[in-house]
């Protein structure tokens, strides 16, 4: 008799609407990464998609409000917030936390800033032949810089640049690498980059 092949079936693929929230107009992305993808692997998706530096302390957070993350030696297990004890991302999935077509959770960037980014499951689909993953396959506008203040201080900082006469033009201007349009967003460069993370 001849011996069974095991055959594996491929991972499914999360699609996901990721948007920051507070700002308007929205700044927004469309991932595509695969269900098993391991949070902490999501974290690096999320930053590169951003523009973001891996500069900050992060989490994520499910609608039980159970929390994922990693933390740093000495720290509380539940980052100083009061909720339930950090789970380490390293050891939960993209489907874990979020199984389903409409499901929703958070991923918090920079607890000073505190940028907070809703994540939507759009669909949970079969891999498309002949393509790879992550993917970032839409998105609309550039992210706020690291370091900027959170929203209040992203929004101070859109205002002077804005104002050539502004005190603080040119001292931001260098801050921002001499340029900063908040309407910019290179999906090719942003797609590149997140398919790069492995």
């Amino acid at each position: 008799m001849a011996s069974r092949k095991k055959t594996t079936a491929a991972p499914s693929i999360h699609v996901l609407h990721v948007e920051l929230v507070g700002i308007q107009p929205a700044i927004w992305r469309e991932l595509h990464v695969r269900s098993d993808m391991p949070l902490s692997k999501l974290h690096d998706v999320l930053q590169e998609s951003f523009g973001w530096t891996h500069s900050h302390m992060h989490m994520f957070e499910d609608t039980s409000r159970q929390q994922y993350g990693r933390r740093a030696a000495g720290d509380s297990d539940d980052f100083g917030f009061g909720g339930p004890p950090l789970r380490d991302e390293r050891k939960y999935t993209v489907t874990d936390i979020a199984p389903h077509a409409r499901n929703i959770f958070g991923y918090i960037y920079d607890f000073g800033d505190d940028w907070v980014h809703r994540i939507r499951v759009k669909k949970v689909q079969p891999p498309e032949p002949g393509s790879r993953y992550p993917a970032c396959t839409a998105g609309e506008r550039a992210a706020p810089p690291d370091d900027c203040g959170g929203i209040p201080g992203y929004e101070r900082l859109l205002e002077i640049l804005q104002d050539p006469k502004h005190e603080e033009h040119e001292e931001m201007l260098e801050w921002v690498g001499g340029s900063l349009d908040p309407e910019a967003f290179d999906l090719n460069a942003t797609d590149k980059a997140v398919r790069a993370v492995r």
